[in-house]
């Protein structure tokens, strides 16, 4: 079935409750009540960490959504119960809708109380399309929504909002500096002093202070960040190993990144491959996000000269 323009902002109001509501859950957590448990996914410490909020959290958003999936057949992956065995097999891949969702990303930042970590949920079209993103970050109250017009309707049209107020992409000031936000992992990375040598140039080029390098953030807020914080960027090389975030670490904020009109693609300058369809993770693609094009091409220019 095809969801109408008033039932997509109906969902958005939906999917706002249910990752505000996550969020206040959060925020009266006690850390040192914390149960941390592992999960067998992904290869870095990020991926393979859970607590009892993620958990909790994903209760708390189902219990809102639940209805949704009742009444317009919308498929549901979660980051606590999908099964990467089974990815092949997911409802997603035959639903016309799926709700996308990371009850707690940046579960690192979270248990040691720093910023950094948020809820992420996204209605995301079979085709791979993110229709509605939503991400709540607990540390300042700031809800970040995106209404995307179907790929087959002209008539929605798309916005970006922050609380429900209509935003645009931050711009750049005359003595910017290029914020480039990273994980944690990529520090070791073989290439990393490579690329931040190459990201300064890069930054030269385009009349910038600098380049401020932002780590330890989660997947969801760092791209936020490159929404916030122009110029900026985010990206993530592909890779062998699984891994490289997930579809519920990009679904929202690709949302977000495409009604603020910034840069959002794979290494190639490709559409994000939101729902693919024999894995729940990233790594074959790799993701920028970009406040500018120019810079996304640099990257992707970077890329093409390190990766042979």
């Amino acid at each position: 079935m095809k969801l109408t323009n008033e039932q997509l902002k109906s969902l958005l109001k939906l999917a706002v409750d249910a990752a505000e509501q996550a969020g206040g859950y959060i925020r009266a957590v006690d850390r040192e009540d914390l149960h941390v448990n592992g999960k067998s996914t992904g290869s870095s410490l990020s991926t393979q960490v859970v607590t009892d909020v993620d958990l909790a959290c994903e209760k708390i958003i189902l219990s809102i959504l639940q209805p949704t999936i009742e009444q317009y057949s919308i498929a549901m992956l979660s980051e606590e119960n999908a099964y990467q065995k089974e990815a092949n097999q997911h409802a997603r891949l035959t639903q016309d809708y799926f709700w996308c969702v990371d009850p707690l990303d940046g579960t690192l930042p979270f248990i040691e109380g720093v910023d950094g970590f948020a809820v992420s949920i996204a209605l995301v079209e079979r085709s791979g399309y993110p229709l509605i993103g939503v991400v709540h970050n607990p540390i300042t109250g700031k809800t970040y929504q995106a209404l995307n017009e179907p790929l087959l309707d002209s008539s929605l049209g798309s916005h970006y909002l922050k609380s429900w107020q209509e935003c645009t992409l931050s711009l750049p000031g005359s003595d910017s500096l290029l914020s480039f936000f990273t994980d944690r992992s990529f520090e070791s990375h073989p290439l990393y002093a490579q690329v931040i040598e190459k990201l300064e140039m890069i930054a030269e080029q385009f009349g910038y202070q600098g380049v401020r390098i932002v780590v330890g953030q989660g997947a969801v807020m760092s791209a936020i960040g490159v929404l916030e914080h122009a110029p900026a960027c985010y990206f993530k090389f592909p890779k062998e190993a699984e891994g490289g975030g997930s579809l519920w670490d990009f679904s929202a904020t690709a949302a977000c990144a495409i009604s603020a009109k910034a840069w959002v693609t794979n290494i190639h300058g490709q559409a994000l491959d939101l729902n693919r369809k024999d894995s729940n993770f990233m790594n074959h693609q790799g993701v920028i996000y970009a406040s500018d094009p120019l810079i996304a091409q640099k990257i992707m220019d970077l890329y093409k000269s390190i990766a042979c």
